[in-house]
């Protein structure tokens, strides 16, 4: 199959994928109880995503040090966004949207590469694979899309942001279909710094955010139920 092609299909599984849940997460009713739900619902999901998927993952094809290194790198990242965006007073309100965005834009294009290095190899079990990807970026953008929301950012500069977030995607693919095999450091590298920057925010953002919008347990079952969808996701 053609790189040109495989980038496209990187392309529009990135983009309608996170574009589709970030629709979703605009239209989504929005009260305290039931935001509170979703962000526990996020957060559980994120949490399976970086304990299931992306880290086992790097430390299958990179090993333990890279892994340590990609998390120290993550962590860094995300240190110096968090004072950029706080001197920003026009971002501060949604930045917790916006750090998502860019982890899920960062561990797009390693998993765009490994997509379109499989495409090259594997192009009957293409429509499978892509499939599969596409579905399971729905949540991630439903992640990124709620926070924006509920801090009154337009529906059309989420749709853009959701649409950005996604093209990392299709570079990813193209790079893995034109060089057919990747350097498993920098795919290991790159999984670890989004899985420590989607921990960070789940753990300093999301479920605290969630416990303050309701004191139940509302947020607790949101975040089980997350889990247990990402485990349906993944594993069905």
């Amino acid at each position: 199959m053609n790189e040109w092609i495989i980038g496209l299909i990187g392309l529009l599984v990135g983009v309608i994928g996170i574009s589709l849940g970030g629709i979703i997460g605009i239209y989504i009713r929005k009260t305290d109880k039931m935001l509170s739900f979703l962000l526990g619902l996020t957060g559980g999901f994120i949490m399976f995503i970086v304990s299931f998927h992306l880290f086992p993952e790097a430390f299958y094809i990179g090993g333990v040090f890279n892994v340590v290194f990609g998390v120290t790198v993550g962590i860094f990242i995300i240190t110096l966004l968090e004072i950029l965006l706080e001197r920003l007073s026009c971002f501060i309100n949604a930045r917790t949207g916006i750090i998502l965005g860019l982890s899920v834009a960062i561990h797009s294009i390693p998993e765009g590469m490994a997509l379109g290095s499989t495409l090259v190899g594997l192009s009957d079990f293409g429509f499978v694979l892509t499939m599969a990807m596409l579905l399971h970026n729905i949540p991630e953008g439903i992640s990124i899309s709620l926070p924006l929301s509920m801090n009154k950012v337009r529906p059309w500069k989420i749709i853009l942001f959701s649409i950005l977030v996604g093209i990392p995607t299709g570079i990813g693919a193209y790079i893995g279909a034109y060089l057919g095999t990747i350097s498993h450091t920098i795919i290991s590298i790159c999984l670890a710094s989004a899985g420590g920057i989607m921990l960070y925010i789940v753990c300093d953002e999301l479920i605290p955010t969630a416990k303050t919008l309701h004191k139940g347990r509302v947020s607790s079952i949101g975040t089980v139920i997350g889990f247990i969808l990402g485990i349906i996701i993944y594993f069905k």
